[in-house]
């Protein structure tokens, strides 16, 4: 599977790179990025009066990408459980898995 995980909280990617890596995912690539939204606010005139409106932690956002195994990211979602960080049930990253037709 190809894993795309988009980690809405930066402040958490220590935390996730390590359980990546728990899980036996390495290997990851990780990029920084700005949401359309606080794009558009802060880059367009026409919407800067919403810029009071966008809390300094939103905006920004972590994607991490990498080949593993469903069980891998099970097991690192249960690791990040159990140390008191449920990821996907506070919204703080969303994970999409693709399958993957052929490696070379």
């Amino acid at each position: 599977m190809y894993m795309i995980l988009q980690l809405n909280q930066e402040r958490y990617l220590d935390d996730v790179i390590m359980a990546l890596t728990e899980a036996g995912i390495e290997d990851t690539i990780v990029l920084n990025g700005e949401t359309s939204g606080h794009k558009l606010i802060f880059d367009n005139p026409l919407f800067a009066g919403f810029r009071k409106s966008m809390s300094s932690d939103k905006g920004y956002a972590n994607v991490i990408m990498a080949i593993a195994e469903k069980e891998q990211i099970d097991f690192m979602l249960e690791e990040m459980k159990n140390a008191g960080l449920n990821i996907l049930d506070n919204k703080i990253a969303r994970i999409v898995l693709l399958p993957i037709e052929e490696l070379y």
